[in-house]
């Protein structure tokens, strides 16, 4: 039997956990995983989109609160403003 987690899309799993995670208490999960995506790429990536579904100032928080953790734990911070063409490079 499928979990209930399961059976919702993850876009959907993102905009529930920003309304039910501060941006402080996401970025800190996020920053305990980072070292789980083979492509950092796809981390930031990740970490865009959610950001996106934050309002301006939680949005802001969890830019934040996401560089200074993983500035804390040895990684680079997420490189928030990527245009497409840099992408392809």
């Amino acid at each position: 039997m499928a979990q209930l987690y399961e059976t919702v899309p993850p876009a959907r799993q993102w905009r529930l956990a920003v309304l039910a995670r501060t941006p402080a208490q996401l970025a800190r999960a996020f920053a305990a995983f980072v070292g789980q995506f083979a492509n950092r790429s796809e981390f930031d990536a990740l970490a865009r989109e959610v950001s996106h579904l934050y309002d301006i100032e939680g949005s802001s928080r969890f830019r934040r609160q996401l560089d200074r953790r993983l500035s804390d734990r040895y990684h680079q911070p997420v490189a928030w403003d990527v245009t497409p063409d840099s992408r392809d490079q």
